[in-house]
């Protein structure tokens, strides 16, 4: 036998030697931690007399409250205001330097008619001078009108904008009328207040 193989043969004996006494002491560690405590238990007495371990005698813990499912008009409601802040904050959001990208995001979120409308400056060519852009993001909504087909949805937004390097931010309202076009709930209109 080499003089190699005898110092891979001693090294992995002490590597397994090794191995062996920790995962002995691992386990007897955990088998010590486990064993319960024989012994008298730590408790004061009160004024009463009696054993004062944070219980209440006769006393019994509150039950969780149980979760409530959502029914599915609630369901559809909150569907609705969330298709609402989606829309609103992707069509919000724009930079001069994405070419109209917030725009073309919604339009499968749109009725035809509001697409005529937002998508009226994709046909300009219209340039800025320097880099503008704007970030909005819902800070809350509330579902003010509701029928099957037709919905309303007031948001209240923060807009940062960014020109120039200056960045200012503004709180700012919006109103995002919806409806149910063939089964899909659709942005029908949009009226920044």
């Amino acid at each position: 036998m080499s003089l190699r193989a005898r110092i891979f043969i001693i090294i992995s004996i002490v590597v397994f030697l090794i191995l062996g006494i920790s995962i002995f002491l691992i386990v007897r560690n955990k088998n010590k931690n486990a064993q319960p405590q024989t012994g008298e238990p730590n408790t004061t007495v009160n004024s009463n007399g009696q054993p004062n371990d944070g219980t209440t005698v006769g006393a019994q813990a509150p039950a969780g409250l149980p979760a409530k499912t959502a029914t599915p008009l609630e369901a559809e409601k909150n569907s609705v205001s969330q298709l609402a802040k989606f829309f609103l904050e992707r069509y919000g959001t724009y930079s001069s330097d994405n070419d109209f990208q917030n725009i073309k995001e919604v339009e499968v979120f749109v009725t035809a008619a509001l697409w005529s409308k937002i998508s009226a400056p994709m046909n300009s060519k219209t340039t800025t001078n320097g880099f503008v852009g704007m970030t909005t993001k819902v800070i809350s909504m509330e579902l003010t009108d509701w029928s099957d087909t037709a919905a309303t949805v007031e948001l209240k937004t923060t807009r940062t904008e960014e020109k120039n390097g200056v960045v200012s931010t503004r709180y700012q309202n919006a109103t995002v009328e919806m409806v149910k076009e063939n089964g899909v709930w659709l942005a029908d209109k949009l009226v920044w207040n």
